[in-house]
């Protein structure tokens, strides 16, 4: 792709663009999101002169919460203000105390202003958001931009290969740094044009992790999480549970898939399977639990991993790359998977070589694992405190970003 294609294209795009600010304006609720915030219309009393940091979802704005904690104990007087794309990244990013707004759409405009506005020391930009109008404005504004905890997937290092051309290169030429996750990320950020990046290790790595495996409740013995789940993954789980439940009839399921907007299509799935099922509910009595629940919210994850004794990180029995195993793990929780990981490919290797975790082939070694789960609860949770300790092994990636920041921050 050439600049002038991308920028056609953001043009043809830009009505819909405008409809969907309009829409996420409609349902947000209310005073939660201001209207053209998306296209560089900012509140006031956002502050400047500090650190731009922008995080996409829930997922990075966990990850950026590692790092606001070592930059605030840096620098306690720096201001960072923060953008998300999404609502739960919004509710998660207000959560941390700090200024929040909507990114803008990569439109030169619109990212002119913002930065303008803002006028920050540095900006930082969690993972892969390679924005082309956003690089090249801040170049010529020069600020300088930092990718964070960035990753290339195999499928994403192939799709910049094959349709990135001269932009791309463009792009990461632009940027003053990229630490990535690990040494093979970092490799091919250089293979792509990257004029500068590192490996800085997993932000993910660096989130809290239990002083003790906390104990599965007697109620919750023989309960499973199958954790973000995707579509033609659902099924094969609902027939480990079957399987599950010819040998533990009272085991129980949670099932939550990824994209919370499918828990309708997921809920009539477990009907037709004719299991039992109801919509999670956090104060629902032991006795009154169904062979399955649905979780139908998404920023509930993190907090059911301790509260189960077996995990199954979804995305992984099907072509999607897997999920991030690190929050379960950092509570003591190890977790099963299918064989396609390449997302998280050095964090799986990481448990799989000290036999952290436990990979299944499809649905009916999935049940076979959970079985044999539930009948060797010490083992289990054995493995659980092995995974937890490989997460502590590998915690420091803030303090070694933040220790490359400094050079534009002291």
């Amino acid at each position: 792709m050439r600049r002038w294609q991308y920028q056609l294209a953001l043009g043809l795009i830009s009505p819909w663009l405008l409809w969907d600010a309009w829409r996420r304006y409609r349902h947000a609720r209310p005073g939660h999101r201001r209207l053209l915030e998306q296209f560089g219309r900012l509140r006031d009393g956002l502050p400047q002169s500090g650190l731009w940091l922008h995080a996409v979802s829930l997922g990075e704005v966990r990850a950026a919460a590692m790092l606001v904690t070592e930059l605030q104990a840096r620098w306690p007087n720096l201001p960072i203000v923060i953008s998300t794309t999404t609502e739960t990244g919004a509710e998660a990013a207000r959560a941390l105390g700090l200024p929040h707004f909507y990114a803008p759409f990569d439109l030169a405009f619109a990212q002119r202003r913002v930065l303008a506005r803002l006028r920050p020391r540095l900006m930082v930009v969690m993972e892969t958001e390679l924005w082309p109008n956003l690089v090249r404005e801040a170049g010529r504004a020069r600020i300088p931009l930092v990718i964070a905890n960035a990753r290339l997937s195999d499928r994403s290092y192939r799709r910049y290969v094959r349709w990135g051309g001269g932009l791309l290169r463009e792009v990461l030429s632009g940027v003053d740094l990229i630490c990535a996750q690990s040494a093979a990320d970092r490799d091919r950020f250089l293979a792509l044009g990257a004029a500068h990046a590192e490996d800085c290790g997993n932000l993910k790595f660096d989130l809290p992790v239990s002083e003790e495996v906390v104990p599965v409740s007697a109620e919750r013995r023989l309960t499973w999480l199958a954790a973000s789940t995707h579509p033609g993954e659902e099924a094969q789980v609902l027939a480990a549970h079957q399987a599950v439940q010819a040998r533990y009839p009272e085991a129980r399921l949670i099932l939550v898939p990824r994209h919370p907007e499918r828990a309708g299509e997921v809920r009539r799935l477990v009907e037709r399977s004719g299991l039992s099922m109801e919509v999670w509910a956090p104060d629902r009595q032991p006795d009154d639990r169904p062979a399955v629940e649905v979780v139908d919210r998404a920023g509930l994850l993190a907090g059911l991993f301790p509260e189960v004794p077996v995990v199954f990180m979804g995305g992984s029995l099907v072509a999607v790359g897997g999920h991030n195993p690190i929050e379960p793990a950092a509570v003591g929780r190890a977790v099963l998977h299918g064989p396609a990981v390449q997302n998280f490919r050095p964090v799986f290797a990481a448990l799989d070589g000290r036999d952290a975790c436990r990979e299944v082939a499809d649905s009916e070694a999935l049940g076979v694992a959970v079985i044999e789960c539930f009948d060797q609860p010490e083992r289990w949770a054995a493995t659980g405190a092995l995974a937890r300790g490989v997460i502590a092994e590998h915690r420091g990636a803030a303090d070694r970003l933040v220790d490359r920041l400094a050079s534009w921050l002291d």
